[in-house]
């Protein structure tokens, strides 16, 4: 091999690690903003915005329509599902499962202190 040769080679391997490096670094903010999404999204703006339609839809009519009702509370689970899709399998049936939690304790919560359904 000439000088030239291997003076190709280290640039080439430079290059490739500077890719490398900056398709990590690219991986790593989009894992740490797709986990800070999922810690505010999941346990508390999805079931907030759940429990609100929901609850919407009791207010509305007391009789109200199954799907609208079972809509409201399954949208913020899949929006919950898609935010873990690169988590392991065990979060992605746990989050879900925060995210309707929280759901039915806001909308308990509203029911009973806020709109005074509760007894009393």
């Amino acid at each position: 091999m000439s000088e030239r040769d291997d003076d190709f080679a280290v640039a080439a391997r430079s290059r490739i690690e500077g890719r490398n490096q900056e398709r990590e670094r690219k991986v790593a903010r989009r894992t740490r903003r797709e986990s800070i999404l999922l810690w505010l999204c999941a346990p508390l703006l999805f079931p907030a915005a759940g429990a609100a339609a929901a609850t919407a839809v009791i207010e509305a009519n007391p009789a109200a329509e199954v799907a609208l009702f079972a809509a409201a509370l399954l949208v913020p689970m899949v929006l919950t599902l898609l935010l873990a899709r690169r988590r392991g399998w065990f979060e992605r049936i746990a989050w879900p499962l925060v995210t309707l939690a929280a759901e039915v304790a806001l909308m308990f919560w509203v029911g009973f202190v806020w709109l005074e359904y509760g007894p009393g």
